[in-house]
């Protein structure tokens, strides 16, 4: 292999683990992969074969963003507190308590057998590769924050299958861990006392997360080949990072995209056939179920008129005091047959009820293999099939795009199958019970769990209670397919998939579309000289990367226009007992073109305005719209400004200087450009940031969501929030999540071409010179060209070669 500018060959005898119970056969000796990294630090990782490709993917991941990983295998092990103590307000020791009562290491454990070979050789190799880091690269001279921790330790395929468990719980479990690791009978007595829950709130379903996805056909690109279009709005710090590879076994496997941290397969991507993305999906992969109990005993219900008991699982983690001396705590678990026990506030364990949960990603061995097997898909056909013999998939639709043309959506996620008889009697209890509206109010489907009746369809067949594949909403096109998390509807307003099985639009935009999801049709299907794709309106790469970052707001759009011919020479409008003048603010918005660039005026003060609405007043008929969404004009409905009242002060003034006392309260003037007051912090510097918030309608999400999911600081806290909706301060808007990965890539007949920006760069260490350089790229509305040929990695400029070899006997523990 040639290679450029240096070249390093590393030998290393990975001693066992002891204690294993499965002992692996020796890996091939030695593991060879080839590192080679280009411009912005992209690994292009090449090998001869699974296992050493794992363990160059391993490498590469280790080198960039070695802390967040350290961290994530000490949660899934429940050793967060034997290194670092209770943690504040306990956080360390909850988080080992829950993660050792679900036991994904036992559980990842017993599925490795059911792994593919390939995928078992992936995670031993990556296993064996990130280890290696670990002894090449001194604790001391790691980045921080984990220079010199002793919790950064070597790990096993286990610890890595655990933690694709937890990625595949994260939009349906996670959000409700508080609620499952202090569930304790309300008869516990612990040193006397009883054993109360910490106070915890339910959580709603997870909204953080977002994308947008297009697949475009032979009808809608220049080329008539496919192109595909992926922007998936995740956090910019923590785990759920997103780390871009090119992976390569001669022969077998040529696949370019990013992967979540810790996933040894490409999540989003292309290879030389087909490209795809993901969005996160509306539908339910869970439900919930009120457990009637047995009078005197609380961890006995009632089933089909029979008492079925709880099963319990006792745990004991290990403390570190203030003094270095080591503790140990214990508690206990319980589960229904449906799943494990809820309780806290608003679910609280009684003598007379308790709530259990059952999750559909809970028991997903196949989350990383659903992967593995897309990233050799050859066309659509095949990557369908990965749906039906795999259904790894867990919370995410996908967008599919191939070399000839054809594009194709699906929601493949493990959506619950519930039966017409359960679907009307949890209709009937959402006016019948005082509790299933409240937990639908947070996403939360609530069924009865003292009948059979109740039981997903199917549970002990092959579909393990799941949604049959041909039952699943899906939808093939030569024009396009497009999801913005939207229910999948309107993924092509000309074929709009309805009636939708239960659970998969119950808590979505309940039969209208999203501003966002407006915008991406509008950028997709308007016709014109002035449309994104043209006058043709088949859409180049040039023109799709240019529409997707446009940055233009679809609410704006409508009612820009509207809105300043009605607070044009207006009165001053009465806010908090005092009169504010709108004359500024209102000419602001008259001259803005409704884009959230960095150098426009108006942008700011046209936000907090639309922020004073409901979001319900933005979709559909209300406060602002006068025409109603239309199912049979989705692409252009609602529509229209309200009129204003006969009498009395006009809503939309009102609105418009509540905005700008708003503003005076954070001390922006409301003529401040956005890219003056919308930035991210890198290191000590800011960088100004384009794009705003979803319910505007633009496509590029920015904006604040503190997700972390880390015990590793935040790179800077949001200062006094002003405007909960909006995320203003009196710094401006801080942003910590949105466009994440960004690529616009299409089929050529010299092969797949592509560009793509990630935003917050591949490095999470602030002394690495890739820590910030994409970031600027972003700001700068700027993309980099993806080298996917191997005589184009080999000439660029920025090429350095890491030729990785390690000699691997390890076992799996």
């Amino acid at each position: 292999m040639r290679t450029s500018r240096f070249s390093l060959s590393l030998l290393l005898t990975l001693t066992a683990f002891g204690g294993c119970r499965n002992d692996d056969p020796p890996a091939p000796t030695p593991l060879k992969a080839t590192l080679h990294r280009t411009s912005y630090g992209v690994p292009h990782i090449q090998a001869d074969g699974y296992r050493s490709l794992g363990a160059g993917i391993g490498y590469a991941q280790a080198q960039d963003a070695v802390c967040i990983l350290a961290d994530q295998f000490l949660k899934v092990r429940g050793e967060r507190a034997r290194y670092l103590g209770r943690g504040p307000q306990d956080a360390f020791l909850e988080s080992d308590f829950t993660y050792l009562g679900l036991a994904l290491r036992a559980r990842a454990e017993a599925s490795f057998a059911e792994q593919s070979q390939e995928l078992r050789d992936l995670v031993q190799g990556y296993a064996a590769g990130y280890n290696q880091y670990l002894a090449d690269v001194p604790a001391a001279q790691r980045p921080e924050p984990c220079r010199g921790a002793a919790w950064v330790k070597p790990i096993s395929a286990y610890d890595l299958l655990a933690y694709h468990l937890d990625l595949s719980l994260f939009d349906t479990l996670i959000p409700l861990l508080g609620y499952v690791g202090n569930a304790q009978p309300p008869s516990a007595e612990a040193g006397g006392e009883r054993l109360q829950s910490r106070p915890l709130a339910l959580s709603p379903r997870k909204d953080a997360l977002g994308s947008n996805g297009w697949a475009l056909g032979r009808e809608k690109t220049a080329s008539g080949r496919g192109m595909l279009v992926a922007n998936p709005h995740f956090p910019w710090e923590g785990s759920l990072r997103f780390h871009e590879s090119h992976q390569t076994i001669p022969g077998k496997l040529d696949v370019y995209g990013v992967s979540l941290l810790g996933v040894p397969a490409i999540n989003i991507g292309f290879n030389r056939d087909i490209a795809w993305t993901h969005t996160v999906t509306a539908s339910s992969h869970l439900t919930l179920y009120r457990l009637k109990l047995v009078p005197g005993d609380p961890t006995a219900y009632v089933y089909d008129g029979t008492t079925r008991r709880m099963t319990s699982r006792t745990v004991t983690v290990n403390v570190r005091g203030d003094d270095g001396g080591m503790t140990q705590e214990t508690r206990t678990f319980w589960r229904s047959h449906y799943g494990p026990i809820l309780a806290g506030p608003g679910a609280d364990w009684t003598d007379e009820t308790a709530y259990t949960t059952r999750d559909a990603t809970e028991d997903n061995p196949r989350f990383a293999e659903h992967w593995v097997r897309l990233n050799t898909a050859r066309d659509l056909g095949e990557a369908a099939d990965v749906e039906r013999t795999v259904r790894g998939a867990p919370w995410v639709n996908t967008l599919l795009a191939s070399a000839d043309g054809d594009t194709r959506y699906v929601d493949a996620s493990r959506v619950p199958y519930l039966s017409p008889a359960t679907v009307a009697a949890y209709r009937d209890s959402l006016e019948s019970t005082p509790d299933a509206p409240v937990f639908a109010s947070l996403g939360l489907v609530l069924l009865d769990g003292s009948t059979s009746r109740d039981e997903w369809v199917g549970l002990d067949s092959e579909t393990h209670g799941l949604v049959p594949t041909t039952v699943m909403p899906q939808l093939r096109r030569t024009d396009f397919v497009m999801n913005a998390n939207d229910p999948a509807t309107f993924t092509n307003p000309a074929q709009p998939l309805l009636d939708l099985p239960f659970l998969y639009e119950i808590f979505g935009t309940r039969g209208r579309m999203s501003t966002r999801s407006h915008m991406n049709l509008t950028l997709i299907t308007e016709q014109g000289d002035t449309a994104a794709a043209g006058s043709d309106g088949r859409f180049t790469r040039e023109e799709a990367e240019q529409a997707i970052l446009s940055n233009r707001t679809w609410v704006a759009e409508q009612l820009r226009t509207a809105v300043v011919q009605r607070c044009q020479g207006a009165e001053p409008v009465v806010v908090d007992g005092a009169p504010v003048d709108i004359a500024e603010a209102c000419q602001l918005i008259a001259s803005w073109d409704g884009r959230l660039e960095l150098d426009r005026a108006g942008a700011i003060v046209w936000r907090e305005f639309l922020n004073g609405f409901n979001r319900s007043d933005l979709v559909d008929r209300g406060a602002l719209f006068a025409q109603p969404f239309d199912p049979a004009r989705a692409a252009v409905t609602p529509a229209e400004l309200v009129p204003a009242p006969e009498s009395g002060v006009d809503p939309v003034n009102q609105k418009l200087a509540e905005a700008v006392v708003l503003l005076g309260k954070a001390g922006i003037a409301v003529g401040t450009k956005l890219g003056d007051v919308q930035f991210a912090w890198k290191g000590d510097r800011k960088v100004p940031l384009h794009g705003g918030a979803a319910f505007e309608g633009v496509t590029n999400v920015v904006g604040y969501s503190g997700a972390n999911a880390t015990l590793l600081p935040q790179s800077q806290p949001q200062g006094p929030l002003l405007s909960p909706g909006t995320g203003l301060t009196p710094e401006g808007y801080l942003v910590d999540f949105g466009t994440s990965f960004l690529m616009v890539m299409e089929f050529t007949p010299e092969g797949p071409k592509a560009n793509a920006v990630l935003s917050y760069a591949e490095s999470t260490d602030p002394a690495s010179p890739h820590f910030a350089d994409q970031t600027d790229l972003f700001s700068g509305k700027h993309f980099r060209p993806v080298l996917f040929n191997a005589e184009d990695i080999l000439k660029d400029p920025a090429l350095t070669t890491l030729e990785l070899r390690i000699d691997a006997t390890s076992k799996l523990e």
